[in-house]
This record gives C-alpha cells, structure tokens and sequence, in this order.
C-alpha cells in the first residue's frame, strides 16, 4: 500500500516523466499547478511564434522535477537547409533564413513559471521525444472552457 501511495505521487510522477510527454498527459494527471494558466503561457508564446514563423510546435522538457516543465516552441516542419551566403546574411541580420530561425527555435527554451525565454539550462534539460500542436493545445483550453460551463450549470 505505501508503494502504491509513493508510485501516484506527484513528486514522484514528476520526477519520471516519460520521454514521449505531452501536454495532456500532465493536465490529464493533475500535475500541473494552475494548469489553464501554464496552457495559457505557452499558447501565448506560441502565438507569437506563429506571427513570425507560422507553423509551430511545443516540446516539453521532461528532466525536471517542477510542477510546470519548461517547453521549447519549434517549428512544424523543417525548413529548407539554407546556404553558407544565406546564414552569414541571416548572421549579419540582412534576411530571414527559416533554417537559422529553426536553429535558434530549437535553442531556446521558456521557463514554465514565467513563460520567459530562459539564459541558462537548455543544455541540461532533456526533451521530450514528441510534441503538441496548436490543435492539441486548442483541445485542451476546451476542456478548461467545458468545465466552467458545467460548473455554472450545477451553480
């Protein structure tokens, strides 16, 4: 029975993550503090991602022990691999190369507290194998919707 009580355990849990991690599974399990706040974070990063580069997707980092893991948005398909001209003009700021923004994406991570760009940690971090979509974050902000309305029928 202890076992059992040590194996469901938040701490626990979150201490082992799975390596596929997906938004829902830490919503679903109820370890996530304020999780239509944290949802709500990373949609809106993921936004303005999506103003700059479009198709987007959110990978989570699965090696911490926090109640609010911290993600990297990246883009939803690979861009093109760009030229040695075209990067060093990326570098310089002359042009917009998708390969060197997909780079840069793909090196930097939000803290999932403060929904900030993080200095320091993406090395140590460790991600997960699969992503959530704008589709799966939509779904999952529904349910958050659903719920209140149901709330304010029993009410």
């Amino acid at each position: 029975v202890l076992m059992t009580g040590i194996l469901e355990s938040k701490d626990w849990q979150m201490a082992n993550l799975p390596n596929d991690l997906r938004l829902s599974f830490i919503v679903r399990n109820g370890l996530v503090n304020k999780p239509e706040e944290y949802i709500k974070g990373i949609y809106s990063n993921a936004r303005k991602f999506a103003a700059k580069h479009g198709a987007w997707v959110v990978r989570l980092g699965v090696g911490g022990t926090g109640y609010a893991p911290n993600y990297r948005i990246e883009f939803a398909t690979s861009p093109e691999e760009a030229t040695r001209e075209a990067i060093e003009s990326g570098l310089k700021g002359d042009a917009y190369v998708p390969a060197l923004e997909a780079l840069t994406a793909a090196n930097t991570m939000y803290g999932g507290t403060s929904h900030k760009v993080l200095k320091h940690g993406l090395a140590d971090d460790k991600w997960s194998s699969v992503t959530d979509n704008e589709e799966d974050i939509r779904a999952i902000l529904q349910i958050f919707v659903d719920q209140r309305a149901a709330q304010r029928r029993k009410d």
